[in-house]
């Protein structure tokens, strides 16, 4: 009789007791999805009929509604026009046969609002790339954390309300830091195409992604260093991604190639710009940027971050450098220019929350483990608690807070409900729509001389006079407008508001901030986001006032 010796099968886990787990992480990653949706859904009407982000008037919605109509080449670099052509294709399919520039006209909230309602679906898909990305890094759990982490923080929720590009930036970021992840883990060309492709359509979207590039190159000098990869075969794969970056951004800025001086121009002048301070503008970038994080991001979750790179460091030191560059070449990039906005550091985002995805993960294997049994499956929810409870409360009060009558409506329908007032003094602060709907209502405004942004550099005292001679007896004061001079410290506006207060009365006032609250500071992102607290409504501080002794109407 043979006796056949034989090694042992380890017993195989059956795929029913895995899958529950499985489940449960794809069902939770389906709740944070809704609650994203949800929370990017609550007032998307905001404001409307009017655009009251002056770079949701003028920046993405008008060229889109041109294209719309045909006129697919706007003239326009200033930023990239992947946004636009998307929105343009939504236009022609969601309003068929329409004159989509006489619409925007006509009924702005209805073309606004289609505008807006793609920006929330192209934000709430950035939460599943998000998840990718974790996943692809650490696994399903973090994957799901880190969903949760850009779904449901108060920065990418609140600009998900407004037709921008600063939301729809973080789908083609995350897809991109998800191919370079894998790349660098399989290599491989179709994947070393496929992340040039991601960050070509990104940059498409937004410039400021364009340093993802750096990601892709480490990802292949990573392989090679690590000898998971020969070097001319890694140039090959470098090659093949620049050529296909440089496709993903030709895609959605095809005139880039056909006006190369016209874009340069454009581009080159919005650099300019963001080299220059803005009028009332406080703080350094270097220093503001990271105190942005922690109520943009959240502070627990940054905590998380931080310990997820010293875990990350542990577990693969190269996954780590791919998951840090970017937000460290995009940080060190924004920090150099003297004018800075939080949103402008949106793009590092995904791969913050991926990085706090992985902190999370194990803080909850940690409490798992320490708590008795009983209560042992709350571990997760503990977590959660803890790592979302700031950023979902700050959500929650910032939607509740946008459906609320901004400030600058209330001024509006009582204007036009004293046409008698006839001429008005409308500081440059508010939308056209806003300025033609005074018009409708027969009153008669003031010219005001472009461009814009110099309006307080213009003002003095003496411009009262001129107001009174010319019988125009009635202001409308933007906080908005006001206090960016009064931070500058500019002599003659400060004068000129002073002059104003003093020689005129109030007839009607509306403020954001809840009955005893003192105001913020002026700030370019509080005062436009309305994350303080004390801010109880959209808009800034508005007065309509009279000036004393003067007469109507005699120039």
């Amino acid at each position: 009789m043979d006796v056949v010796l034989t090694t042992p099968t380890p017993p195989r886990a059956r795929p029913d007791a895995a899958r529950p787990a499985r489940d449960r992480t794809t069902t939770w990653l389906a709740v944070v999805v809704v609650l994203a949706l949800a929370a990017r859904l609550v007032a998307v009407r905001h404001g409307l009929p009017h655009a009251y982000n002056a770079d949701e008037e003028l920046h993405f919605v008008p060229q889109a509604a041109r294209a719309a109509d045909g006129d697919w080449y706007s003239g326009y670099f200033e930023n990239p026009s992947g946004l636009t052509y998307l929105l343009a294709l939504v236009f022609r399919a969601v309003l068929p046969g329409s004159d989509a520039t006489m619409l925007l006209v006509d009924d702005p909230a209805l073309v606004l609002t289609v505008a807006r309602l793609t920006v929330v679906l192209l934000g709430t898909a950035s939460v599943v790339a998000v998840a990718l990305a974790g996943r692809v890094a650490f696994g399903r759990r973090a994957g799901t954390w880190s969903a949760a982490f850009v779904g449901l923080s108060f920065l990418p929720v609140f600009y998900g309300h407004h037709a921008l590009n600063d939301a729809p930036t973080l789908l083609p970021t995350a897809l991109a830091l998800a191919a370079c992840l894998r790349l660098h883990e399989r290599g491989g060309t179709r994947l070393a195409a496929l992340a040039g492709l991601a960050v070509g359509l990104a940059a498409g979207v937004k410039y400021l992604a364009a340093p993802m590039t750096v990601v892709v190159g480490l990802a292949l000098l990573l392989r090679v260093l690590e000898r998971r990869q020969r070097l001319v075969p890694a140039l090959r794969d470098l090659l093949v991604a620049a050529v296909a970056c440089v496709g993903g951004l030709l895609l959605l800025n095809p005139f880039m190639v056909l006006e190369v001086g016209k874009f340069w121009g454009d581009f080159s002048g919005q650099s300019a710009q963001a080299a220059t301070v803005k009028l009332g503008q406080a703080g350094a970038a270097w220093a503001g940027y990271p105190v942005t994080l922690l109520w943009g991001f959240g502070v627990v979750p940054v905590v998380l971050a931080v310990a997820g790179v010293v875990l990350a460091w542990r577990i693969d030191r190269g996954r780590t450098l791919l998951l840090v560059i970017f937000p460290v070449v995009l940080y060190l990039l924004m920090s150099s220019q003297d004018r800075w906005f939080a949103r402008w550091l949106l793009p590092a985002y995904p791969a913050l929350a991926v990085l706090a995805g992985l902190g999370a993960t194990r803080l909850a294997a940690l409490l798992r483990g320490a708590l008795p049994g009983v209560v042992r499956p709350l571990a997760a929810a503990v977590v959660a608690v803890l790592a979302l409870g700031q950023p979902v409360v700050d959500v929650v009060r910032s939607d509740l807070l946008l459906t609320r009558t901004d400030t600058r409506t209330e001024a509006l329908d009582w204007l036009a409900a004293h046409p008698e007032v006839g001429r008005v003094v409308v500081e440059p602060a508010v939308p056209g729509s806003y300025r033609r709907r005074l018009r409708d209502a027969g009153l008669e405004l003031r010219p005001v001389s472009r461009p814009f942004q110099a309006y307080e550099l213009g003002l003095t005292a003496a411009l009262l006079d001129d107001y009174r001679a010319e019988g125009w007896c009635w202001v409308m004061v933007n906080g908005h407008q006001r206090d960016r001079g009064l931070a500058a410290g500019l002599p003659g506006a400060t004068a000129y508001y002073r002059r104003l207060t003093a020689e005129s009365e109030v007839a009607m006032s509306a403020s954001p901030f809840a009955t005893g609250t003192a105001p913020t500071p002026f700030s370019y992102d509080f005062s436009f986001n309305y994350y303080p607290p004390a801010h109880q409504r959209p808009g800034p501080v508005v007065e309509i006032r009279r000036l004393d002794d003067c007469t109507e109407g005699t120039a």
